[in-house]
């Protein structure tokens, strides 16, 4: 047998075939996660499911009433470096949203109350939540529950609503997507 050439034997043999194996894997995995991974286009607005917040009061507010007067651009934070929080967000502050069922009286923000303590709970859809202390939210006017991500409604696998601001910092645990529920809890 000649040197150099390719026959069925031989080490080169089987590089070529364990190359064409690993190709064909990565491959199929790339098909995978392409066919399984949730689509970037904004979800319709008609889709959207309300917002459920949960405390001394209940109040599920529809996707289309939530304000979205309240801004946070991801794209001037310096400390943000997750490509997809590099975006303007639109929503409403986590405060506004608390002192709608933190007490009897919807119209305010019960500081005396959340100076005490109590958890603020994040839900999302996939059943991942994340608590923080009442009095982490006190004065966050740019802590928000986001709607909108560059004018449009937040992509699937990110919305309905997303938790985010410059007080939230970039882990996972914060920064929750998928957001559909707000739960107070009371000791």
């Amino acid at each position: 047998m000649r040197e150099g050439r390719v026959t069925g034997r031989g080490p080169r043999w089987r590089s070529v075939i364990i190359l064409g194996v690993v190709a064909a894997v990565l491959l199929a995995g790339s098909l995978a996660v392409a066919l399984t991974a949730g689509s970037a286009q904004p979800v319709s607005k008609a889709k959207q499911p309300p917002l459920v917040l949960k405390g001394v009061l209940t109040k599920r507010i529809p996707w289309a009433k939530l304000p979205a007067k309240v801004i946070w651009d991801g794209r001037k934070d310096k400390d943000n470096r997750h490509k997809e929080l590099q975006a303007l967000f639109r929503g409403q502050s986590i405060y506004r949203l608390v002192g709608l069922v933190d007490d009897k009286d919807p119209k305010t923000f019960n500081v005396r109350k959340a100076r005490r303590g109590y958890g603020v709970t994040f839900i999302a859809g996939d059943g991942y939540s994340h608590t923080i202390d009442s009095r982490k939210i006190i004065g966050k006017k740019r802590w928000i529950v986001a709607r909108l991500k560059n004018g449009k409604p937040l992509p699937e696998g990110e919305g309905p609503y997303r938790n985010v601001g410059s007080f939230v910092g970039f882990l996972a645990g914060p920064s929750v997507k998928m957001l559909i529920r707000i739960e107070l809890v009371f000791d």
